[in-house]
Formats: C-alpha cells, structure tokens, sequence
C-alpha cells in the first residue's frame, strides 16, 4: 500500500506535468491563431486561381479548338502513381499523424488493383520514422518542414512532381494532408494534384467571353504550374494548421486529466491520513487501557 509520502510525491509530479502541458496548450493556441491566419489568407487566392484556369479551360473547350493540351492536363492509363503524404516533425497531438497514415495506408491498399505500382513520398518526420520501421521504400523524405515553410519550400516539392509527370514517370500524383475545418475538426484528405482536375461545366456556369492578354494558352502554361505550386503549399499550410490545433486540443485534454488524478489522488490521501490517523487513535486508547490494568 502506499504510503502518504510516496501519495504526496505522485501529486506533486502530476502538478508539474499539469503545468507543462498548460504552458504547450497556451503556445499551440497561439501558434494556432497565426497558422490559421495564414490557411484563411491562402485558401481564396488558390480558390480564385483554380476558378481563373477552369474559365480558361471551359472557353477552350466551347471555342473547339484543336489545340496541344498541356503537359498537365494529359490523362493516360495510370500504372505509376505517386502519393505525397504530410504529417507532422513532432508528436503529443493525439491521433493527428495515425489518421493521416492510415489515410495513405488505406488510399494505397484500395488502388494496388487497379494501379500496379505506388511510390510514396512523405513530408515530416513523424511519417519517416513510421515507414522506416516498417521498411517500406519512400521515393522523397522533406523533414523540418515547419521550420522552413514557405512558397519556396513547397515550389521545390511540386516541382520535383512536375518533372517526373512530363518525364511520364509518373502517371498520377496524390496529396494526403490534413484539411483545417476548424480548431475542433481536422478531416484527413486526398485530393488529385496531377494530372490536374478539369471540373465539368454546369448549368449555373455561365461563360462570359473575357478577353485574355497574353492568349489563354500562354495564361496556362504560367498558371497550371503555379496551381501546382499552391496546392503544395495549402497543404503544407492546412496540415501546420490542423497540427496545432490538434495539439492545443490534445494539450487541453491532458490537463483535465491531470486535474482529474489530482483529485483521485488527494482522496486517496486523506483516506490514507484518516486510516492513520485513526490507527494512532487506537494504539493510544490501547496503551492508556493497558496502563489502567
């Protein structure tokens, strides 16, 4: 049984873990507010860019022109694929980095049928260390990421798909990352980065005949790439987002947990002090009754 000493060692231990964990759900809630900062600024100029190459696309196709089709836009029989998954460099998020391995797991294992070889690249290092003890090949490790995010960062990376595509290496590539719905909700996504993803007009598209300077082809070998580049770089931006908040989350939740055995744990060591107490009661009683005797 244990005694009040080693009671009161374990309450102050869980303390100090209490406060550490309040201080890392204190400078994730503030990281996250800048992450989310920088999702909310990205997302409508890549959601303005992808509106501006499907306008291109769509008067092209009304216009039946017999063009070249760009690079990226060619579609063959899919037979290598390349899926990029980002995860996080650190942990104590909670579940963050297994649902988004899982999510690749579950992507490769759904299409090994139908795509005879898929390669996989991951960005962080929670990934790298995942597959390296599991000894699957991985075509492209990018760690240290959050510490050199930027534009740049995800230009080389979607470069570096880009090539592979027009050197026909490749025939499809994937991104799995994790979309920030908000700072409760994380929802794991896979989404077609190549080739790129001509969406069909609808009824309430209207086309409007803009005029285009420089032609619309030149507009799409500048603009194609470029969409590339920025759905490489909103993921990177949704998966920090989402890591933070995931973090704050699983932060908070180990802070009530620690106010909760805290609680058990002084319980327990008032019982374990009345029992004492209690027990010297009657050694005294005893000893007094002996006395009379």
């Amino acid at each position: 049984m244990a005694t009040l000493r080693d009671i009161r060692r374990r309450i102050q231990s869980v303390n100090n873990i209490q406060q550490i964990t309040k201080a890392m759900y204190m400078v994730s809630a503030a990281k996250l507010r800048r992450a989310q900062q920088d999702v909310e600024s990205a997302r409508p100029y890549a959601e303005t860019l992808e509106e501006l190459i499907g306008n291109l696309l769509l008067r092209a196709s009304l216009s039946g022109g017999d063009g070249e089709v760009h690079p990226l836009l060619q579609e063959r029989e899919v037979k290598r694929a390349e899926v990029l998954l980002f995860t996080s460099d650190r942990g104590l998020c909670g579940v963050f980095n297994t649902n988004l391995i899982k999510t690749a797991q579950d992507f490769i294992a759904e299409n090994s049928k139908s795509i005879p070889e898929i390669s996989l690249s991951v960005v962080g290092k929670k990934a790298l260390d995942y597959f390296r003890r599991r000894k699957q090949a991985m075509s492209n490790t990018y760690l240290d990421w959050e510490r050199n995010l930027s534009f740049e960062l995800a230009s080389q990376v979607a470069d570096e798909l880009i090539e592979r595509y027009r050197n026909a290496d490749l025939d499809a590539v994937y991104l799995v990352y994790s979309f920030f719905q908000s700072p409760l909700v994380q929802k794991p996504t896979t989404v077609r980065l190549l080739p790129f993803p001509k969406k069909e007009p609808t009824l309430e598209l209207v086309p409007v005949d803009y005029i285009y300077e420089p032609s619309p082809e030149i507009l799409l070998n500048e603009l194609l790439p470029r969409q590339v580049r920025m759905q490489v770089f909103r993921a990177l931006l949704e998966t920090r987002a989402s890591e933070h908040a995931a973090r704050m989350n699983s932060m908070d939740q180990a802070t009530n947990n620690c106010v909760d055995m805290i609680d058990h744990l002084t319980l327990k060591m008032n019982r374990a002090r009345q029992e004492s107490i209690t027990k010297e009661l009657l050694e005294i009683i005893v000893g007094a009754e002996a006395l009379k005797e």
